[in-house]
């Protein structure tokens, strides 16, 4: 995991993403036991564009251009399934900006607050989100 955090580090400083923070189950893990999670959403916050749709073609290219590929709709990075999910709705936008720092192995990243998690995944609202939800109410923190 620590080498797909640098790579987001990396897009931040060349400007590819305003700022990201990871979300979904593997953020719930910062804070609870340990879930099981298919990869690591990550949310991000992109650059102004004159664009009328999202585009994360550049993303993905980044990502491409260091030799990983995707597998289904997922980048694949050193066996992890990464997505990424613009950020969005309000909520989304605040849970971005807000995220705490954290350093995992002698990288820098950025982690959803417990709160936010807990609000997102209400929205949600599948059987998984609801479970990591009762963790994160009874565990958490932060």
């Amino acid at each position: 995991m620590e080498k797909v955090l640098q790579l987001l580090n990396e897009m931040e400083s060349e400007g590819l993403i305003r700022r990201y923070a990871i979300g979904g189950g593997m953020a719930v893990m910062f804070y609870a036991e340990p879930v099981l999670t298919q990869g690591i959403d990550i949310f991000v916050l992109l650059p102004p564009t004159d664009e009328p749709n999202i585009v994360l073609t550049p993303l993905y290219d980044f990502f491409q251009q260091r030799g990983y590929q995707f597998r289904g709709l997922h980048l694949e990075v050193e066996s992890w399934l990464v997505q990424f999910l613009p950020a969005t709705s309000d909520l989304e936008i605040e849970a971005v900006q807000e995220a705490i720092e954290v350093t995992y192995g002698s990288t820098s990243a950025r982690v959803m607050r417990a709160e936010h998690l807990i609000a997102i995944k209400l929205q949600v609202g599948r059987v998984r989100d609801l479970l990591h939800v009762g963790m994160l109410w009874q565990q958490a923190k932060n």
